[in-house]
């Protein structure tokens, strides 16, 4: 048996609050990122190498996280173009 409209629709908005849900997480990564580099420009010291191990991992994590929305977009995407 085929699926109705509201089942669809439902599908539909549950992948796009998975999207949501991962770019949420991503923002909040970029806020953080956003937070490291205000305290570094803020600094009255030298900048060293060793000082920037924090922001390179915290970028890292960042990347990672907005790489990971990517997915669910597709999903959303694919489930999208299924129902035409």
């Amino acid at each position: 048996m085929a699926e109705t409209y509201a089942q669809r629709k439902a599908a539909l908005l549950a992948a796009l609050r998975r999207v949501k849900q991962a770019y949420k997480k991503a923002d909040t990564s970029g806020e953080i990122l956003e937070r490291e580099l205000n305290r570094l420009l803020l600094r009255k010291t030298i900048i060293t190498p060793a000082t920037l191990k924090t922001l390179s991992a915290r970028y890292d994590e960042y990347s990672k996280l907005v790489q990971g929305v990517e997915k669910p977009i597709a999903d959303a995407m694919t489930l999208s173009s299924s129902y035409v």
